[in-house]
């Protein structure tokens, strides 16, 4: 089973501590890279925004994503960036509703942590010539 990569991301905001985080697992894959939610994230997302509900999946999805297709921008990760990738997030943790900005943020930067921890892991366990050097890929 691949392992899964957790992001977290709080903020104190009018004496209150809000979090969110956002658990993916991931594997290289055939282009284009993709992004998913479980049914689990789904359903929390749900539960915490009720109608706002959509809003914050695309922020999950986004994040994701974006962090996939910039990940070697500044040409840290070669091997990354020659790579498709298909990412799961597969859990989503919140506090609870900050409201949209707020929620949004937290979601937005836990779910680019959790991604770009696995990017590293993927692009330092991998030789130069592309072999894997786990059984995960």
């Amino acid at each position: 089973m691949k392992p899964i990569y957790t992001g977290y991301k709080s903020i104190l905001r009018d004496g209150r501590l809000h979090f969110a985080e956002v658990a993916v697992r991931a594997s290289p894959g055939p282009a284009p890279s993709r992004v998913t939610l479980s049914t689990d994230a789904l359903e929390s997302l749900r539960a915490v925004f009720g109608e706002d509900f959509e809003y914050q999946r695309h922020n999950v999805w986004a994040a994701v994503q974006v962090q996939i297709d910039t990940a070697n921008v500044k040409g840290a990760v070669p091997r990354v960036g020659a790579t498709s990738f298909h990412a799961e997030v597969v859990g989503v943790r919140l506090s609870g509703n900050a409201g949209r900005e707020v929620s949004g943020f937290l979601l937005s930067v836990a779910g680019m942590d959790a991604i770009a921890e696995y990017l590293w892991a993927w692009e330092v366990f991998h030789d130069e010539r592309g072999h894997a050097a786990r059984p995960d890929g």
